[in-house]
């Protein structure tokens, strides 16, 4: 066999070591840059740096619920940190097949459900509260999704933050609170209910579909005179027919991960 001689390969190694030395010092661009970009919507995030979630980011997760780990059919009034308003067995609301965006249930709030989820510790920094809704095309009635930033059962403190009103008589999607603002209501399709939080700012988005349905203060807007906290869900049918719920999550905001490319 042909021995190589080992000043020949010695000066190969330095050579490939000083190539590969040269493409990392050169500047990076947009094309020598690979980011994990967010699915583009119509509007701009009044609150500045707060990315968009999507499957794609890398994020911690604080909190989520898709349901799945119940069975179908059955009262969520004690399990999973739900209950019902005030403690209420009797505002329960159960897990359904129905119709769910992760298999194989979603939460079926209709009637007199009137179903909470508390949260502790998140008092400061930014938040995505998400929730995905399916409302079917024969929906009829009033039905509400609320976020509180102060809650106890006995009612002794209660501050509303968000209360969006989704109504079959004027199909439309409604902020409550000062700011207003109305969109059109979308039926027989999954959709993203998206509020980013800045507790540290005192600012809060409502997104409907990706499209924003108002910005406003997160404890000035419904009943005025909150706390920079975030305390609770309220998923609240006021005698409505079905509205779906589905893979709820209370999040940090995702960061973009760019990752350095190497092209010959």
């Amino acid at each position: 066999m042909k021995k190589v001689p080992l000043l020949y390969v010695t000066a190969r190694v330095i050579l490939t070591f000083m190539i590969l030395i040269f493409s990392l010092s050169l500047p990076l661009n947009t094309e020598s840059v690979l980011a994990f970009s967010t699915t583009p919507t119509s509007e701009v995030s009044p609150i500045e740096n707060l990315a968009r979630p999507t499957d794609n980011l890398i994020q911690a997760i604080g909190w989520a619920d898709n349901f799945d780990s119940y069975a179908t059919d059955v009262s969520l009034h004690g399990l999973g940190g739900w209950k019902g308003w005030q403690n209420s067995p009797a505002a329960t609301a159960y897990t359904s097949g129905t119709q769910a965006l992760s298999t194989p249930n979603s939460v079926d709030i209709s009637s007199a459900a009137d179903l909470v989820h508390e949260y502790s510790g998140y008092i400061a920094g930014e938040w995505v509260y998400t929730a995905w809704q399916y409302i079917p095309t024969d929906f009829a009635g009033e039905s509400y999704f609320i976020l509180l930033n102060q809650y106890d059962d006995a009612g002794n403190t209660l501050n509303w933050s968000v209360q969006v009103n989704f109504s079959s008589s004027t199909n439309q999607v409604e902020n409550t609170g000062a700011s207003g603002g109305t969109l059109p209501l979308i039926k027989g399709t999954w959709v993203e209910l998206r509020t980013e939080i800045d507790l540290t700012n005192d600012l809060c988005a409502f997104y409907y579909g990706g499209q924003l349905l108002y910005q406003a203060t997160w404890t000035g807007e419904v009943s005025g005179g909150g706390i920079n906290n975030i305390a609770a869900l309220d998923l609240f049918a006021n005698g409505a027919s079905s509205i779906y719920y589905d893979n709820i999550s209370l999040t940090p905001p995702p960061k973009l991960l760019y990752l350095p490319l190497i092209t010959r």
